[in-house]
């Protein structure tokens, strides 16, 4: 065990030191930029700011690590700037170049096709366990979920040749209309079950595929919706609803074979009735935003907008906001021009060699934009003034706090 954690210790040591060395990739730079290209890695997950004493602490870690880089050969020091060696060069690209190999696994993997294959072989797989569950245990909600779940491995081929032959409108519509005759289809099913007795039977296949498939479809459902966001394609959207279904549909599926164990079966008939409307429900909303996008109207799919992003989003915001505020209070920058460009630098996230070798700087947020706003939430809330040149305000070195 103390042979992997130094196996493993070695292993962060030489990913910091890459990491430095990066920043020289580009040309000669003082240990201040050194510090500020370093930090620049935080940026991109919303990190601009830190207290007095992580930086101090990040300034006594640079020297350090300089000081070994030199000891490697990896850099030299030519007056206030460090330059980057030939050896040193060699192992920044080796590195960079397995990140670039890495890049394009991952954005392969973000490809809207790919998205359609891996949720083909899915669905394919969670009806394979939950047909011969559902026929076992009786379950009405597991098999109307299975039912269901076939009818998705359709859909995914449509997906699938909708994508690759641009024909993606036509095909969500395909999607809603099975969507549609799925819940009719189920709701008769379930319906049936009021008036023909039978008695279902828990077991612990059934109990596992419910669960398999609730774990399972809540990753497909953050899949589908990521991709299908990212790429602006509304067929994947659908499917990440119907995913986010399969999800609650376990979840019930799972509550009425409990309540099968406790001998009240007919709460396993009124959850394959919630599953039922649920997908009713679901197919109505998406057929509204169909219809619409039919005549032509704009689909808004910041609707479909994970509610974790939008705080994660807010929180960004705020933390790049205060950092333009500590720029004004401690760096001295006296001009909103300054302010917008110094900030427009620590956003260009294509800047960092690691994140540029991936070619993952797509998606970020849109510089000017998010600076516009900040820069306007800092006159907003009082925190910064503007004369002949920009001022922190006696309420925004209150904001600060420790941050100065």
């Amino acid at each position: 065990m103390s042979k992997q954690r130094s196996v493993d210790q070695r292993h962060r040591q030489y990913a910091k030191s890459i990491r430095v060395a990066a920043t020289l990739l580009d040309g000669p730079r003082t240990f201040a930029e050194i510090l500020d290209r370093s930090y620049s890695y935080l940026r991109p997950l919303g990190l601009f700011k830190m207290t007095e004493r992580q930086a101090r602490d990040q300034m006594a870690s640079m020297r350090e690590r300089l000081k070994k880089l030199i000891e490697y050969g990896w850099i030299v020091r030519e007056g206030e700037r460090y330059v980057l060696t030939s050896p040193g060069r060699e192992e920044v690209n080796k590195r960079l170049s397995q990140l670039g190999e890495t890049g394009v696994s991952i954005r392969k993997f973000l490809q809207p096709q790919t998205v359609s294959k891996v949720t083909l072989g899915v669905h394919l797989g969670l009806a394979a366990l939950k047909l011969p569950a559902g026929l076992i245990s009786g379950s009405v909600g597991l098999l109307n979920d299975a039912t269901d779940t076939l009818l998705d491995g359709l859909s995914s081929l449509l997906v699938y040749f909708g994508i690759r032959f641009d024909k993606e409108r036509a095909i969500n519509v395909v999607l809603v209309i099975l969507m549609l005759a799925t819940g009719f289809l189920t709701l008769y099913e379930a319906g049936r079950r009021f008036f023909i007795p039978f008695k279902p039977e828990a077991d612990w296949f059934a109990f596992l595929a419910a669960i398999l498939s609730a774990v399972v479809s809540l990753t497909l459902y953050v899949y589908q919706r990521y991709v299908g966001l990212r790429s602006g394609i509304m067929a994947l959207i659908t499917q990440s609803v119907d995913s986010r279904n399969h999800v609650i549909v376990a979840a019930s599926v799972t509550a009425g074979l409990v309540a099968l164990l406790l001998r009240f079966p007919v709460l396993d008939t009124l959850v394959g009735l919630g599953v039922t409307l649920l997908i009713l429900k679901s197919a109505v909303e998406l057929a509204v935003q169909t219809v619409r996008s039919l005549g032509e109207e704009e689909i808004d799919l910041s609707r479909f907008e994970f509610g974790i992003a939008a705080q994660y989003g807010k929180f960004r915001q705020a933390q790049l906001r205060d950092w333009m505020l500590y720029l004004v209070a401690r760096q001295g920058i006296g001009t909103r021009a300054e302010l917008v460009a110094r900030s427009g630098r620590a956003l260009d996230f294509d800047r960092i060699p690691a994140v540029r070798a991936m070619g993952l700087a797509q998606g970020q947020p849109q510089a000017t934009e998010i600076i516009e706003q900040s820069l306007a939430e800092l006159f907003q809330h009082g925190w910064l003034a503007e004369e002949e040149r920009l001022s922190v305000t006696d309420a925004g070195r209150k904001h600060l706090g420790q941050w100065i």
